[in-house]
């Protein structure tokens, strides 16, 4: 029963700090081969993302998490990848890993002009 009720508190204590996700899809524009959509419930579900800081690297658990294009520019700025290669790198390349054969990773199948 103390397991139990601590395994509880401990889920409650997540849910109800970290901010709500987006309920819709997130939509990154600016890329030339047009936006790039995503479902943030499904990456979480689907994918099994249970750790916000998977994708947001540089929260720091506190104030909401911001958007990629906040830190990752047009261009690279000093160590700070462009948004380009920053989400080739971190988006693209999880998909690859996980073998997961819905999990798109050529450009037709992420950008939509």
């Amino acid at each position: 029963m103390l397991v139990a009720m601590v395994a509880f508190l401990a889920m409650a204590t997540v849910a109800f700090c970290n901010p709500a996700a987006p309920a819709g899809d997130i939509s990154m524009k600016g890329a030339k081969k047009g936006a790039v959509n995503l479902s943030h419930k499904m990456h979480a579900e689907k994918a099994g993302i249970s750790d916000c800081k998977t994708c947001h690297h540089s929260w720091d658990g506190k104030a909401a998490p911001q958007k990629c294009d906040s830190c990752h520019k047009e261009k690279k700025d000093g160590k700070t990848p462009s948004m380009k290669t920053a989400a080739h790198k971190q988006c693209k390349g999880c998909h690859k890993k996980s073998k997961n054969k819905a999990a798109p990773t050529s450009c037709k199948k992420c950008h939509k002009k």
